[in-house]
């Protein structure tokens, strides 16, 4: 049995004292309800003031002289007025103000030193009372400071923590752990103070009271005062300061450790790295949930991949402290039952996961990432070699905190992104065409690896570690097909061992959706699963054949969002229909990232509601209606309807009659702010039936992915002829403004045709997407308006005209030649750098939509028919034995019977080197050249 905390997790069950619960937001001056932690004005008025002067005060009575007093008494005086004046009016007086203000000086600073110092271990001040306390701890002097600050806290100059009309607080965001410091600091002080008060108060009595030691006595007494005072704040501020943070802080702790206790218990003695490749298998062969489909097929809600913490470049702008080099560690729900239990999970291990993060000293989570994940920094353990390995421990331990068990509740999958870390090497070393060596450039120890190394850390923190890594996508950099082929198959010559027979090995950036490279990576053994993105290539079509590529390989599929995305579900469309493996779609935050998994839940729902038969009551009330609505149109009284009316799709029918009004275009805004382009097509005369689709966009692209429009891309015009001096070809026929150009330099050429363009290719740092949106309402919409929807053909079709509007438009604007290779003019409609791939899938999607409508269907079911329609020609075209050629027959087998028939004849025809995309093509013929 596993141990249930990890000895390499700092901060895990063992460091319970520092577990920490933050609000994501990281404002430099906070509102009290907002700080780490807080001491109220009206409480230091109450204990710190009040309690210390009455313990000073009312303690003086024990110093009171008795020989003095009884003298006074005898010649007279009230014993009451006597002891008050001793108490009020006399040196006495002095000695007890001293201590009023050294009870209240010492119970405030020992306070706030915990609440701070708690805060510097943790990280969790903000930026820059932590760069100047680690600057302290980092170059010595430690004594000094703690003088400093214990002397100068409770005057309000120390600048770790701000007092501000009475109210003391670290300057530093809420964080239950720091908040629950102070009290616990609060009562050491009560236990060290209250015991010597208690010894030398008693021990000065009885000797004061002895002839020969009354001196001693009294010193006895003094001394015991002086820590009475504070003792008894300190004793208060432990049981009543910072609102009940400690025993919530506790409980909290209590609870995780109880819930880990039993997610252990199940925990294997064997390694992850032995027992992963069991999971992989049975996930293969599970789902969440699935529904069989009224016609005998079925559809499956695929596996989460959740987003839970991010860096490299989908941090780097955001949040530029954070030291994770790799872009996203992922949770995977594994036992949920139901859709809405993933959820669940979710956010509960993501919540768990920010608190395990902030309870470790050298840990701060930064805020929110724009996938849902968070962004934090970590510090690497002596032994580990980057901070990465510390955060999946950490996300183990989450695991654990929440109940679950590793690898059989929950797994991780991880996407390095190692291109960018590839290119970091590269850049900031000048090799520019190295490639296999990885820098981890966010990290300040800038750590270089080789892609030996690499692999080593993965195995490593699978084997060592026991993260139960289920997944690693981007594990290798794009060009780096040596370090892709290490991770899938190892090196036997080197007795090295790959991953690929283990896990899953997702290429993104390496395949970019397009057929002939996941072909291509596929055959080479570099890869066993794809993720789908529909923006990296294109249409719908095309990313049909990318999937259907893909499977022919064996490779499973992940159909995944982007960072900055749109309200649009499209990619619960594509998983669906495909019964694709997974969707990686974000984490527990972000509403853009829980529409799509939202999607899959209404999917579902609908197809368990559409195995409803339709019964004889309702029958009749439909056809009464249709009755009506022909008397409304005809005037006819006795019309008859024909034999099953009832069963038809009314709404389809009038659908199949519309006309498409107009083509909207606009800048639709994403999560980022940066803007993507969508497209709206207007319906009938009134346009008030409406189709979206809006695409879109990442932080880094594959090399020879479709191009996302946008603004700063400027074609050749009068004004680049005028000006040339102020702009760089950019190789494919466009041109951009000069690297270090000003406003200044474009003012000064007193042009205002220039100055508009500039103005247009500066907006959101030159991503705005006004071109694209251009293209849609002119070229596409020309296309496309006045035609009736009952016209328009299938999704295929539509398809493969938007790419020969694309073909038509690079040729018109001279940047392909009608008469180039075949190959070239296809690779001209995959790239999409005339009209652009954001104008051109938003029209696809919201096309696909119209011809879903128009059929009394679902988009998920299009696709759907489109890759069934292909499979059973590839079939049919390409089978060896002749029982399974008839085209018809094989479209009415299940979907999952297809498929299996279909990579069972990919398979034959790769046996025989056969090209599977170009097959494919042949079935589904979306690139036509004329």
């Amino acid at each position: 049995m596993q141990r249930v905390t990890s000895d390499r997790v700092n901060g895990g069950h063992e460091g319970a004292a520092f577990r920490a619960e933050t609000d994501t937001h990281l404002k430099t001056n906070l509102p009290r309800d907002k700080a780490a932690g807080c001491l109220e004005r009206g409480w230091v008025i109450a204990n710190h003031k009040l309690v210390s002067f009455h313990a000073a005060f009312i303690s003086s009575v024990l110093s009171v002289p008795l020989k003095g007093l009884t003298d006074a008494v005898d010649a007279g005086a009230n014993v009451k007025l006597e002891v008050l004046r001793y108490m009020f009016c006399s040196w006495e007086t002095i000695i007890s103000v001293v201590m009023l203000y050294l009870s209240w000086h010492i119970s405030i600073a020992i306070h706030e030193m915990g609440h701070f110092l708690t805060a510097v271990k943790l990280t969790a001040l903000n930026k820059s009372s932590q760069e100047r306390a680690d600057k302290v701890l980092r170059e010595g002097g430690k004594f000094g400071w703690y003088v400093y600050m214990f002397l100068t806290i409770p005057w309000g100059k120390f600048y770790g923590v701000k007092k501000d009309a009475g109210n003391f607080a670290p300057d530093a965001p809420y964080n239950l752990a720091v908040a629950a410091a102070a009290p616990r600091w609060s009562g050491w002080l009560a236990i060290v103070c209250l015991p010597v008060a208690a010894i030398g108060i008693g021990l000065g009595l009885f000797l004061g009271a002895q002839s020969g030691t009354h001196g001693i006595g009294e010193a006895l007494i003094y001394i015991g005062r002086f820590f009475l005072c504070p003792g008894v704040v300190g004793l208060l501020d432990r049981f009543l300061a910072d609102h009940g943070k400690l025993k919530e802080f506790t409980v909290r702790e209590r609870q995780a450790a109880e819930r880990a206790a039993r997610g252990a218990e199940a925990i294997s003695d064997e390694s992850w790295l032995a027992q992963v490749g069991k999971l992989k298998e049975k996930m293969l062969h599970t789902r969440i949930r699935s529904v069989d489909l009224k016609d005998g097929t079925r559809v499956d809600a695929p596996w989460q991949f959740r987003n839970c913490a991010m860096g490299g470049r989908h941090t780097e702008k955001e949040y530029p402290e954070s030291n994770i080099s790799m872009q996203e560690s992922m949770f995977m729900p594994l036992s949920p039952k139901t859709y809405e239990d993933a959820q669940e999970m979710t956010v509960k291990l993501q919540y768990r996961l920010k608190e395990v993060i902030e309870s470790a000293p050298g840990a701060k989570v930064m805020g929110i990432g724009l996938e849902g994940g968070l962004a934090p920094y970590v510090d690497k353990d002596p032994e580990d070699k980057v901070p990465e390995q510390r955060m999946w421990r950490m996300m183990k331990q989450t695991i654990l905190d929440c109940g679950y068990t590793p690898g059989i509740d929950v797994a991780i999958a991880m996407d390095p992104a190692a291109s960018e870390l590839e290119n970091a090497f590269r850049e900031e070393t000048g090799q520019e065409d190295s490639i296999g060596m990885y820098r981890f450039w966010r990290d300040k120890s800038k750590l270089d690896m080789s892609r030996d190394e690499i692999l080593e850390l993965y195995k490593e923190t699978m084997e060592a570690d026991n993260v139960p890594i289920l997944s690693i996508e981007d594990g290798f950099g794009e060009l780096d097909h040596a370090g892709w082929q290490l991770l899938m198959k190892g090196d036997p010559e080197r007795g090295v061992e790959g991953l690929g027979d283990k896990i899953f090995i997702i290429g993104d950036d390496l395949v970019t959706t397009k057929d002939s490279t996941i072909e291509q990576c596929a055959k080479d053994g570099e890869i066993n699963a794809s993720l789908i993105k529909a923006n990296k290539i294109g249409t719908l079509t095309e990313t049909v054949l990318a999937m259907l590529t893909s499977l022919a390989y064996g490779a499973e599929l992940v159909v995944s969002h982007r960072s900055k995305s749109p309200n649009d579900p499209f990619e619960a469309e594509l998983s669906t229909a495909m019964n694709a493996f997974g969707m990686k779609a974000g984490g527990g935050a972000n509403t853009e990232r829980l529409q799509k998994y939202g999607r899959v839940m209404e999917i579902l729902a609908l197809a368990e509601a559409g195995k409803k038969e339709i019964s004889e009551e309702e029958r009749r009330t439909i056809e009464t209606d249709l009755r009506d609505l022909i008397r409304t149109l005809t005037g006819k009284e006795d019309a008859e309807l024909v034999p099953g009316a009832a069963d038809m799709d009314i709404t389809s029918l009038l659908m199949k009659m519309l006309a498409i009004e107009t083509v909207s275009g606009t800048e639709e805004a994403t999560n980022a702010g940066i803007p993507s382009a969508a497209a709206t097509l207007f319906l009938g005369r009134t346009g008030i039936i409406r189709f979206k689709g809006s695409t879109p966009l990442g932080t880094s692209a594959g090399v020879d992915e479709a191009i996302h429009y946008v603004d700063s891309i400027i074609t050749p015009s009068e004004i680049t002829r005028k000006h040339p001096a102020l702009f760089s070809d950019a190789g494919d026929g466009t041109y951009r403004f000069k690297k270090g150009l000003h406003f200044d330099d474009v003012k000064a050429k007193n042009d205002d045709d220039l100055m508009t363009l500039w103005n247009r290719a500066q907006r959101y740092e030159g991503m705005g997407c006004l071109d694209a949106v251009e293209h849609i309402e002119t070229v596409l919409s020309d296309a496309l308006t006045g035609r009736k929807l009952g016209q328009l053909g299938s999704l295929f079709e539509i398809d493969q005209e938007l790419l020969m509007i694309e073909r038509q438009q690079a040729i018109a604007a001279n940047r392909l030649s009608e008469s180039a290779p075949v190959e070239e003019q296809i690779h001209a409609m995959q790239r999409k750098g005339v009209l652009g791939m954001n104008a051109i899938l938003s029209v696809s999607l919201a096309l696909g939509r119209a011809l879903a409508a128009r059929e009394g269907k679902e988009l998920w079911q299009l696709i759907r028919e489109m890759a069934v329609d292909t499979m059973a020609k590839f079939i049919a075209a390409n089978a060896k034995n002749d029982g399974g050629k008839d085209v018809g027959a094989l479209k009415g087998m299940g979907f999952d019977e297809l498929q299996a028939l279909f990579r069972e004849t990919a398979a034959a025809a790769i046996n025989e080197d056969e090209q599977i995309h170009m097959l494919l093509r042949e079935q589904l013929p979306v690139y036509v050249i004329k």
